[in-house]
């Protein structure tokens, strides 16, 4: 376990802070990124602010965003595709 930097709200009314939170150790099938750019985008504001908890309610603190463009720091034993170095974009679905 290592700790990061990260920007998260506390509850439905608290602003974005600065905080660390824990992240596990890459695996060999892991590639760590820096971050370098983030986007939220609406519907990350609406989970923040808890507006859709009657379909699914928020786990605070939360840290949103999932639009991620960032550079390759460190990849596991059975990543072939991406090195140290490299750019990289993470878009997962919702």
């Amino acid at each position: 376990m290592y700790n990061t930097k990260a920007y998260s709200a506390a509850s439905a009314t608290s602003p974005l802070s600065s905080t660390k939170i824990k992240r596990r150790d890459p695996t060999e099938h892991d590639v760590q990124i820096e971050i370098l750019f983030c986007g939220i985008c609406h519907s990350d504001l609406h989970s923040v602010r808890n507006e859709w908890s009657s379909i699914m309610s928020t786990v605070y603190p939360i840290v949103p965003g999932h639009e991620i463009v960032g550079r390759v720091t460190k990849v596991g034993s059975a990543v072939t595709k991406h090195k140290p170095g490299d750019l990289a974009a993470v878009f997962p679905a919702l």
